[in-house]
C-alpha cells in the first residue's frame, strides 16, 4: 500500500465501503476521532488488532495483493478502491 493514499474496502456489488485503509492502518470510519481497528504488515497480511498485547495482532486474517483483499477464512475477495488526494 502506498503512503498517504486512502483505500476503501468494497464488497463486490456494494456501493458503500466496509472500511478504509490509510498508511497501512484500517479504520471503520474516517473521522477525526476514529481509532485504527487493524493494520497491514510489509508482506501484505492484515491483522485485526493494533494492540500488540491482543493475540489477534499476531494471527493474520486476510492477505492484500494489489487491489484485492482476500479473507483467509473463506477465500472471499473484496476490492480496494484507491483514492488519491
Amino acid at each position: 500500500m502506498e503512503e498517504n493514499i486512502r483505500y476503501s474496502l468494497m464488497a463486490k456489488g456494494q456501493r458503500h465501503p466496509l472500511g478504509f485503509f490509510v498508511n497501512g492502518l484500517f479504520y471503520e470510519q474516517l473521522k477525526s476521532n476514529s481509532r485504527a481497528k487493524g493494520y497491514v504488515d510489509a508482506s501484505g497480511f492484515f491483522y485485526p488488532s493494533v494492540n500488540k498485547a491482543d493475540p489477534r495482532s499476531r494471527i493474520p486474517t486476510a492477505k492484500i495483493d494489489g487491489l484485492t483483499f482476500t479473507r483467509l477464512s473463506d477465500i472471499a475477495e473484496f476490492d480496494l478502491v484507491k483514492f488519491e488526494a
